[in-house]
């Protein structure tokens, strides 16, 4: 099989780490009560006799007692092996880095509060996100669309690749801490139910959504939207301003 053609991903490397925690775990315990079974000493010896077959260093003479050693050292070997070999394969291939960007981004996310959760990274949202860093406002995009989530990263922007339906993602994002969720989605049906699951995950959050299609403006006003804005209506709005100043 080559490894090459199948790079470790970044969110891989620490479910691997506690499966080899969870592994080496298990050995211990394996290993205390064999030990205690085959050679009738305390558990505490016996804990002691399997750390040191972990780590390479034998004492018995003679079976069964050797083979037990053998078998733990030899299940050391491949524990050992297999982190090596997930971390090398992370740093050749270039998702070291990656991984921690990630933990930096989870980590930034969950000191997260009082900031703004925008659903849908299009033109309307970016511009937004933009305006509301400007103003020194914390905020986090939810995007599906991995294009542009691939863009809104380069333009250095903190966004949540995934649906803004999905309730685990909405408290990933820290909705419950929130001070205001923005929904630029440009479907008024996906609008409407976006603003129904945040306003049911945090009855206390300000919803703000941009409509398309004024049929839905009393809708999304009982799902709990604080406000709705149709965007051809601003546009004539701002038109008639300035017809009469003209």
């Amino acid at each position: 099989m080559n490894m090459a053609k199948k790079p470790l991903e970044a969110s891989e490397f620490p479910k691997r780490i506690r499966v080899f925690v969870m592994l080496i775990a298990g050995m211990f315990v394996f290993g205390t009560i064999a030990f205690t079974l085959l050679k009738g000493i305390p558990p505490a010896e016996a804990f002691i006799r399997t750390a040191e077959s972990l780590a390479f260093i034998f004492q018995e003479q003679v079976w069964p007692g050797k083979a037990l050693e053998i078998f733990l050292s030899l299940f050391g070997v491949f524990a050992i092996w297999w982190v090596l070999w997930s971390f090398f394969d992370m740093l050749i291939e270039g998702k070291l880095g990656e991984y921690i960007k990630v933990r930096k981004f989870l980590n930034k996310m969950r000191r997260m509060e009082n900031h703004y959760i925008i659903a849908g990274g299009g033109r309307v949202g970016e511009e937004l996100a933009k305006n509301l860093a400007k103003k020194g406002e914390k905020c986090i995009i939810i995007e599906k669309d991995s294009g542009v989530v691939s863009r809104l990263k380069r333009r250095e922007l903190l966004v949540l690749q995934g649906d803004a339906h999905d309730e685990s993602l909405l408290k990933e994002a820290g909705i419950m801490a929130a001070k205001a969720m923005i929904i630029t989605l440009p479907d008024p049906e996906k609008a409407l139910v976006a603003t129904m699951i945040a306003k049911e995950l945090n009855e206390k959050l300000d919803v703000f959504v941009r409509c398309e299609n004024p049929s839905f403006i009393n809708k999304l006003k009982k799902a709990g939207a604080k406000s709705v804005v149709v965007p051809e209506a601003v546009a004539a709005e701002k038109l008639m301003g300035e017809i009469a100043k003209a």
